[in-house]
């Protein structure tokens, strides 16, 4: 019960205090600093592209109850990736870097 809640808190905590980044048919830009440069994220309804991320860099994806669906290694600066995902709220993160992303 205790991880459950634990997780329940970091969840709300990340959707209180960190940037949303919402998914539509218009492509969404963010832009994260980073020690060394400036990491882009852009999604759309059926992909993200992160540009300027750390080579062999991890991006997981997690749902709202901050349960991990996936996960990709970062193998290039520019690097797009295919999302399947339903309509709903993600968490995106990527080393010590966590967006919230909305899939409308």
């Amino acid at each position: 019960m205790k991880g459950a809640l634990y997780c329940l808190s970091l969840f709300l905590f990340l959707m209180l205090s960190s940037p949303t980044v919402v998914a539509q048919t218009v492509q969404q830009k963010e832009m994260i600093s980073s020690d060394t440069s400036v990491i882009e994220l852009t999604v759309t309804t059926d992909s993200i592209r992160i540009q300027n991320a750390k080579v062999g860099s991890v991006m997981e994806i997690y749902n709202i109850l901050g349960v991990k669906i996936n996960s990709f290694t970062i193998d290039s600066t520019d690097k797009t990736i295919p999302l399947t995902l339903p309509k709903g709220y993600y968490i995106f993160k990527i080393d010590t870097v966590v967006r919230k992303i909305i899939i409308k």
